[in-house]
């Protein structure tokens, strides 16, 4: 696959965690300078940590931190476990709620501060799309369970239990199309799930909304859906990612990147999506 133009002059002296995740691994940059701004970026986040977990009490700062840590430094495995278990909830009792449909929501993690749901609906450049915040901080504790070694929790466990469950009411999605995206990148990632009958039902779902053109139907969040369903080598994610290529060939724009704002981070999800098929 060839793109029309190079996309990697976006991230050129970049010092934010996407740029400076580009220019080590898909730009080759290994300079001590690079090798310093990412030292000290990662240790100034590491020493920013409440004794808690959390950064700031916030889940979307805590989020953030980790999905830098995950791809600037996964080994720093203490730091991103201790921030797992604080977005797990292990400090509060289980969530118990049975949805209006009758799906189960227990178990599931919905403590949000009234800032963070304003920065979940407000901000563009989160891993995790903009959508009902319960299941953004419910996606985040999984996706980076996965990550940083939490996997066997027993939390994560029920979790995906309930979630199984609302998939099979909601005949293949969690919820609107958006919503469920934040929830289908920890089942299409996590290494107890990412294989699964749910995993493969759930992007079965995502195939039949798909459209002729690449995009998919109900949700807005092209550069999320695409960076979300390439995390898979299944079939059915192999065949959405073909067909939606033709989409990101004719969107990148001269500068080589993608989108009219937050393009820096608008090219990392499709260059990051492009990296996991293995076709960039």
């Amino acid at each position: 696959m060839e793109l029309k133009f190079s996309p990697y002059s976006v991230f050129k002296n970049s010092k934010t965690p996407h740029g400076l995740y580009a220019r080590t691994q898909w730009m080759g940059e290994s300079t001590a300078r690079v090798k310093g701004t990412v030292e000290r970026l990662v240790s100034s986040i590491c020493q920013g940590q409440l004794d808690n977990g959390s950064w700031d009490n916030s889940v979307i700062k805590t989020a953030e931190n980790l999905h830098t840590l995950s791809l600037l430094a996964p080994r720093r495995l203490s730091v991103g476990r201790k921030a797992v278990d604080w977005l797990l909830e292990k400090d509060y009792p289980p969530m118990v709620h049975i949805s209006g449909d009758r799906s189960p929501y227990t178990g599931l993690f919905f403590k949000l501060s009234r800032e963070d749901v304003k920065q979940v609906y407000g901000r563009k450049d989160l891993l995790f799309n903009r959508g009902c915040s319960g299941f953004v901080k419910t996606g985040a504790a999984l996706y980076f369970s996965g990550i940083f070694g939490r996997e066997e929790e027993k939390r994560v466990a029920n979790a995906f239990r309930s979630l199984d469950k609302v998939l099979e009411i909601r005949c293949g999605r969690w919820c609107s199309p958006a919503c469920s995206n934040n929830i289908l990148r920890a089942y299409t990632s996590h290494p107890k799930k990412r294989n699964s009958a749910q995993t493969r039902k759930a992007l079965r779902h995502m195939e039949e909304i798909q459209t002729e053109g690449g995009t998919w139907k109900g949700t807005p969040f092209f550069y999320h859906t695409f960076s979300t369903v390439a995390q898979s080598d299944l079939a059915s994610a192999r065949r959405q990612i073909k067909r939606a290529m033709a989409r990101v060939l004719r969107s990148q724009n001269r500068d080589g990147t993608w989108g009219r704002t937050n393009k820096e981070f608008n090219t990392f999800m499709v260059l990051n999506g492009l990296d996991q098929q293995g076709i960039l």
